[in-house]
């Protein structure tokens, strides 16, 4: 475990906004616990708590630092707002590696009460979906509740938090099964006007649904339930490119110049109209981090930090 950049991770977020009693809350340990970490004076068991900080935050060893100016996160905050201020049902459907993830565990953790829920999906049926989801809510689930009450407890968890204007992160969306997915129908009508849902997911997730409409029932539901309408992330820009090299330990011009050569670029339009101008923009951000960890390795290697 990297405690050390745990803690820088912890500061930051701090610094950006959110306050140390939430984080603490989040993380389920005491504020004092939480402030003997911060201080580096928690001693023997500091393995122990930081393990359960990095878990709860979602945490792991030499995690990417993140620039929340890059266009992509900002698409994302946007989208997150949206979805919080007017309780509405938002859907991003973008490539893998477009920087979804990220920004999102980071605006979960950023949240300063416990309004915002965070669950990265998998290849759930229907049943498996909503008992995941009411163990993340802290909800008490037994092995004789089927299908309708996991979501009754669902529902009624978020009903009553409709004064905080509360919002459901679903990350990884499009692994969830046919069933899973017609789940979002009930939910939706049943907290609507009370609950911001933010669903993200890979471009298959967008035309899986497009696709299934009129073929399989419940699809036109949930289709409409977005608006038919998804989002795409744009990206990050040269500036945004060179931000992020900074932030990540490349602080020389020429190697960001460099690495921004070396990207798949694409020609864009930012903003919406016909004389805004277009914009380069390179949409995996995955790329980005290979290219920013292997010219690291690089500048090692000629140090002679690795022999």
């Amino acid at each position: 475990m990297d405690i050390q950049g745990l803690k820088q991770y912890v500061e930051s977020l701090i610094k950006r906004g959110a306050s140390a009693a939430e984080i603490s809350r989040k993380c389920g340990i005491s504020d004092a616990a939480m402030s003997q970490f911060r201080s580096g004076k928690y001693g023997a068991r500091e393995d122990s708590i930081s393990e359960k900080i990095a878990s709860a935050l979602n945490y792991y060893e030499n995690t990417w630092k993140i620039v929340d100016t890059v266009t992509s996160y900002q698409q994302i905050r946007t989208a997150f707002n949206v979805a919080k201020r007017n309780r509405k049902w938002i859907c991003i459907s973008s490539r893998s590696g477009s920087g979804k993830t990220q920004p999102l565990v980071d605006l979960y953790n950023l949240s300063m009460d416990n309004s915002v829920v965070y669950l990265k999906c998998r290849k759930w049926t229907a049943r498996k979906f909503l008992t995941k989801l009411a163990v993340c809510l802290g909800e008490a689930v037994t092995r004789y509740m089927d299908n309708d009450d996991l979501l009754e407890l669902v529902v009624a968890h978020f009903n009553r938090m409709a004064d905080k204007n509360p919002v459901l992160i679903l990350d990884d969306a499009g692994k969830l099964s046919h069933s899973a997915i017609c789940t979002f129908i009930p939910l939706y009508d049943d907290t609507i006007h009370r609950l911001g849902v933010l669903v993200a997911g890979t471009e298959t997730l967008e035309r899986n649904i497009k696709r299934h409409v009129g073929r399989i029932e419940g699809y036109d539901e949930v289709d409409s339930r977005f608006g038919r309408n998804y989002i795409s992330l744009l990206g990050a820009t040269k500036k945004d490119t060179y931000a992020m090299c900074a932030a990540n330990g490349i602080t020389d011009r020429e190697a960001q110049a460099y690495i921004w050569g070396k990207l798949d670029k694409q020609l864009k339009q930012p903003v919406e109209g016909k004389n805004s101008k277009q914009v380069y923009f390179c949409d995996d951000l995955r790329e980005i981090a290979v290219m920013i960890e292997n010219e690291l390795i690089h500048q090692q290697l000629q140090n002679g930090e690795i022999v």
